[in-house]
């Protein structure tokens, strides 16, 4: 099936225009400027409505793969068949920047176009009686754009897509299994999450408009990118009312939500807790759950990594469950399938290292490529798996008579940072651990602090992760 798609637009996009082009190359054309103008928009706005006819319709601008819904949005919203209108601007800017004297050959293409177009509306008004009831445009676009962000990718989100289509293949070989289990109504789903490209691995194998949220502090670094591409925020370390509220309505209103259970990426491949508030959403869901595991990502690029590493990324869809039997669907995404296999590069494992295993000194423990060792008792590891890896954390030992201290920019301004089993100290304010209300390690250099007010803080020469579980044997009475 992808053969014959890709069969396709090499005949239609290269070897037709270009042939025909070739053929009467003697005669030179002056129309350069044009014609590289109108070939680049041309490519843009065919690719743009084809990502729409995916994103929104489910399908493809080829048979092979039938449109599911009516897609009335972008492009669609303009005119009736926008892909020809941007073939169209493809093969003139063609017969401009190699010849003029195959016009004529262009004139009789749109001809044959105008017929196809004729003939498929036929068709679309059979397979979606409601498309009779929006007049629009046979090809030209004359219609205002309309997109519903609630249900509907804006232009950003759809530009993203394709630009991700062609990306990720440079650095991950994606393999995708169960696309057959996708519902073909809305629905909510759910996935593991221990690396950044995660929501691309989701939406690549969906092939949908799918709406995450993100953590409200991360959100207002750059509000404007994620406002147009259909990402709105989340106050983990508060019952978010608002956020709830765009939850809600994109359910209800046929719209595909994106949850990553755990909050945040885990450290090691084992799943962090989920929360409570989480679960409740969940079973708040009119539309089932479909979950989504991605494994081998952390091998390549786990939290603690430095840079990211090319390999393989399988990506498995569950069958849909029920909003109720949740717990089956993170059955099947926190399913632990690499434990007896090796990362791909040790660099930055200090971060999740933070004591050395040997002689508990903290902060001597140096990544490399191939393994990692202490500075201060010379002990060394070899391309561990990850299951000794976790091991190896797992024997670091916590001394509620510690105090720990390091230099910090907390919100922005460099100060002193300080914790013991009762008090934390965020510059020249302190407060009981009690007070702390939510402790987040966000990033692997962030910890975000919620006392009735936020504060990101930056540990200028200790990992975050240790302050993390010091934090929280603390708290354990």
């Amino acid at each position: 099936m992808y053969l014959k798609i890709f069969l396709k637009i090499i005949l239609y996009w290269i070897l037709i225009p270009f042939g025909i082009a070739g053929i009467f190359s003697l005669w030179p054309s002056e129309g350069l400027m044009w014609g590289i103008f109108l070939i680049i928009f041309g490519i843009f706005w065919a690719g743009i409505s084809a990502a729409y006819l995916i994103l929104d319709g489910h399908g493809s601008p080829f048979k092979e793969i039938e449109t599911k819904r009516f897609v009335k949005s972008g492009p669609y919203s303009m005119s009736r068949h926008p892909i020809y209108f941007g073939y169209l601007l493809y093969t003139l800017g063609v017969a401009l920047l190699f010849n003029l004297h195959i016009l004529w050959a262009w004139l009789a293409g749109l001809v044959i176009i105008l017929i196809l177009a004729i003939l498929e509306n036929r068709s679309l008004f059979k397979r979606f009686p409601q498309a009779r009831e929006i007049h629009l445009p046979l090809i030209l676009p004359l219609k205002k754009w309309r997109v519903d962000p609630v249900v509907e990718p804006p232009f950003l989100y759809a530009f993203m897509f394709l630009i991700g289509k062609f990306i990720v293949p440079f650095f991950y070989d994606v393999r995708m299994e169960g696309k057959e289990k996708i519902p073909n109504g809305p629905y909510v789903v759910i996935a593991n999450h221990a690396s950044y490209p995660d929501p691309l691995f989701v939406i690549d194998i969906l092939n949908s408009y799918v709406r995450f949220p993100i953590t409200s502090a991360h959100y207002k670094r750059f509000s404007w990118f994620y406002e147009l591409v259909g990402i709105f925020p989340i106050k983990r370390y508060t019952v978010d009312v608002h956020a709830i509220m765009k939850f809600t309505k994109t359910m209800k209103s046929g719209g595909i939500i994106g949850i990553f259970p755990e909050g945040e990426r885990n450290w090691d491949g084992r799943h962090l807790e989920v929360q409570e508030g989480v679960i409740r959403l969940l079973k708040m869901s009119p539309n089932p759950i479909l979950p989504v595991r991605i494994e081998d990502i952390h091998l390549l690029w786990p939290r603690w990594a430095k840079k990211l590493s090319k390999g393989v990324v399988k990506v498995k869809i569950g069958d849909p469950v029920n909003p109720q039997d949740y717990q089956k669907a993170f059955d099947f995404i926190f399913l632990d399938t690499f434990k007896s296999k090796t990362y791909a590069d040790y660099r930055g494992i200090e971060a999740y290292l933070w004591q050395c295993p040997k002689c508990e000194n903290i902060g001597s423990v140096k990544g490399y490529k191939k393994g990692f060792e202490c500075k201060n008792c010379g002990s060394k590891w070899i391309k561990p798996t990850v299951e000794e890896v976790r091991k190896l954390h797992d024997s670091i030992s916590l001394s509620k008579e510690i105090l720990l201290e390091d230099e910090a920019i907390i919100n922005g301004k460099r100060s002193k940072f300080r914790m013991d089993k009762n008090n934390i100290e965020l510059g020249d304010l302190t407060f009981n651990l009690c007070e702390v209300q939510s402790f987040l390690t966000e990033s692997s250099k962030h910890i975000y602090i919620f006392t009735n007010e936020l504060f990101i803080v930056k540990p200028l020469k200790t990992s975050p992760l240790m302050w993390k579980e010091y934090f929280d044997f603390f708290k354990i009475k």
